[in-house]
């Protein structure tokens, strides 16, 4: 490089300096480059392809020099090409975006690619039969679990600008059931991104849920390119709970309706699916309910039955019981007759044993003047002979007792 004339200013760079500036100049020409993919190889930490003009393209050519196709060395990271989830092939038309770089080791102009995308239909066919033979042969396909009965708890991902939840919901049995929105893009294969973010989340919270739903309306095969991309598919795979694809109904199914549970291609068959698991208890309702009346009419009329054999029987037993009582009492009135005599004659006897006491009460005498005389042990004396000169003796009299001592026997 040169600034004037002068040998002394010219500056010197080495080749790998050099390189680093052309590189530099060449980021601000990072953009979108379309054409038919040839040499694919893919490596442990690489993957090279060549790009080449393809007459299938509709963009505008101009043929070079010589009549040859232009052709541009491509390579991009192994993980960004798994990323991505594209399957590729020589011959397909694909539109890859990245920056030209010059490699230092090479010294070889090549465009460093950061996405890739098919176009065309017949690339995208190429694309989607690839992927079909690989999950396939991996048993992706196989696997359809059942779902759980009455399903209540519903997770969906679709757009919020389309009709197609609302569809669903309008189809959805009124069973009270909870439906989850997650919205995400569904159109073309920029969709990616989205989609896995949001099965993603359901993955994570699967336990608030018995089942996942992933909906979008019909379109063609580059619209769908979002659902026939790998990483969307395993994504679909290790959903921990049963999943429902209805995306849209066309000759080739997407991949990732392959791959989920059930397939149910408009929102209407998708909420069929989830209505048919309350179909045990809402067709059966009707025999439970006839089944319930007959069993609680048998069950009336057995009670009816028992309570009128226990209200005989205990009409029975107080009839017993009342002639029981009625004879008891009878007796009772005897019992109480013949007390009631008794009772009459021991107070006769008592009437006369208390005359007879009465009269033979020393206590009378007294009170008509007699008087009785004890010694000091308390014996009555009967005789002068039963005492003796200085003996103590006690008078008892009706009123008080006089104590004296003998003088004089």
């Amino acid at each position: 490089m040169r600034a004037g004339s002068d040998k002394n200013s010219e500056i010197v760079l080495s080749v790998s300096e050099y390189l680093e500036r052309l590189n530099l100049a060449l980021g601000a020409e990072t953009g979108f480059v379309q054409g038919e993919v040839t040499e694919f190889k893919v490596g442990a930490k690489w993957v090279g392809f060549t790009l080449k003009d393809s007459g299938n393209s509709n963009l505008v050519v101009s043929p070079p020099s010589g009549g040859q196709a232009a052709i541009l060395k491509c390579v991009m990271h192994a993980h960004i090409f798994r990323r991505l989830g594209v399957a590729l092939e020589d011959g397909m038309e694909v539109k890859v975006y990245g920056v030209p770089r010059v490699s230092k080791g090479w010294g070889s102009l090549g465009f460093w690619v950061e996405s890739i995308e098919p176009v065309g239909e017949g690339s995208l066919k190429k694309a989607y039969q690839l992927l079909l033979k690989k999950l396939e042969a991996e048993g992706l396909f196989a696997r359809k679990r059942p779902f759980p009965e009455f399903i209540s708890r519903v997770g969906v991902i679709s757009s919020r600008e389309g009709v197609v939840l609302q569809d669903l919901r309008k189809n959805l049995r009124r069973l009270n059931l909870r439906v989850s929105f997650m919205h995400a893009q569904v159109e073309g294969a920029g969709a990616v991104p989205g989609i896995l973010r949001a099965l993603e989340y359901f993955a994570k919270s699967y336990d608030d849920y018995d089942c996942v739903v992933i909906i979008r309306g019909g379109g063609s095969l580059e619209s769908l390119q979002a659902f026939n991309n790998e990483k969307v598919a395993r994504a679909v795979y290790a959903m921990p709970i049963p999943i429902i694809a209805g995306i849209g109904h066309d000759v080739d199914a997407p991949i990732t309706a392959l791959v989920a549970d059930r397939d149910g291609s408009t929102p209407t068959v998708v909420a069929y699916i989830i209505n048919s698991t309350w179909d045990r208890l809402t067709t059966g309702l009707s025999v439970m309910e006839r089944e319930l009346l007959a069993n609680m009419d048998m069950a009336i009329y057995r009670c009816k039955d028992d309570m009128n054999r226990r209200f005989l029987g205990m009409t029975k037993f107080i009839e017993r019981l009342k002639s029981s009582y009625e004879r008891f009492y009878a007796g009772l009135l005897r019992g109480i007759a013949c007390i009631d005599n008794e009772l009459a004659r021991a107070r006769d006897v008592l009437l006369r044993v208390n005359k007879l006491l009465t009269l033979a009460n020393p206590l009378r005498n007294l009170k008509l003047g007699y008087s009785l005389t004890s010694n000091n042990k308390g014996r009555v004396l009967r005789s002068a002979k039963q005492v003796k000169k200085g003996d103590r003796i006690e008078t008892r009299l009706a009123s008080g007792s006089i104590k004296s001592e003998v003088i004089i026997v």
